[in-house]
């Protein structure tokens, strides 16, 4: 599969059924990945059949919505031009948004992450437990992107999450399968020691306090020396 990583909105999933012709009629999940609302967009939908290289490209442009910042909503399409349609892509050419800023797609934008597998059963559970009820899969880095629990693709230099937010750090050490599968006792012991080595980086050492407290002592010092100084020079 082939993403825009840099596209405001995001293809979340879609259904895809078909009537006695074999003609498709598809039902798609949308996301604004933006703060801001949006007010229109126009796409390219590729509709394609697994098992052939059959494709046809349909082009949509949709007017006046107010799609708040971080909010699902749904696009239904159909197309007669490839029967026994099962597979779709959505490529956005343009989205524009209620404070009038508008978006475009730049060059080298578009990496392919090709597919992978959700978790089910028990580890789907175990995951949903540890990260949240949105946690599907397990986080990964490529050359290119790293992978959400939530399943968004993000730029590797995205300190945060584009659909969830969760920060990039913690995905990727706490969340990972390694970690949510430590028993309690374990994964305690393990932040546990991350605060202790995070509070071992801020703590000033003692050479630097007995540093500190020497300057306070100077600067003591000196302040009653300009004291008296001061006292002398007046009588």
């Amino acid at each position: 599969m082939i993403i825009d990583l840099d596209s405001p909105i995001e293809l979340r999933g879609y259904e895809i059924m078909h009537d006695d012709s074999g003609a498709a009629r598809a039902y798609i999940d949308l996301f604004n990945l933006s703060d801001d609302t949006v007010s229109a967009y126009a796409a390219t939908v590729r509709w394609s059949r697994d098992g052939t290289e059959d494709c046809v490209n349909d082009y949509v442009s949709v007017d006046s919505i107010a799609i708040p910042g971080g909010a699902l909503f749904k696009l239904v399409l159909s197309s007669g031009g490839l029967k026994y349609a099962d597979r779709i892509e959505m490529y956005f050419s343009r989205v524009g948004f209620e404070n009038g800023a508008v978006w475009e797609p730049k060059d080298g934008d578009l990496v392919d992450v090709g597919e992978f597998k959700p978790l089910e059963g028990e580890a789907l559970e175990h995951l949903k437990q540890i990260a949240g009820e949105d946690a599907y899969i397990f986080p990964e880095t490529q050359d290119n992107f790293w992978r959400c629990v939530c399943g968004r693709i993000n730029p590797l230099e995205a300190d945060q999450c584009m659909r969830c937010r969760r920060e990039r750090n913690y995905v990727l050490t706490e969340l990972n399968r390694k970690a949510v599968d430590l028993n309690d006792e374990e994964r305690e012991m393990r932040q546990h020691r991350q605060r202790h080595a995070a509070q071992a980086r801020t703590k000033p050492t003692a050479q630097n306090s007995q540093t500190d407290k020497y300057l306070l002592w100077m600067l003591a010092v000196i302040a009653v020396f300009l004291a008296v100084s001061v006292t002398i020079l007046i009588i």
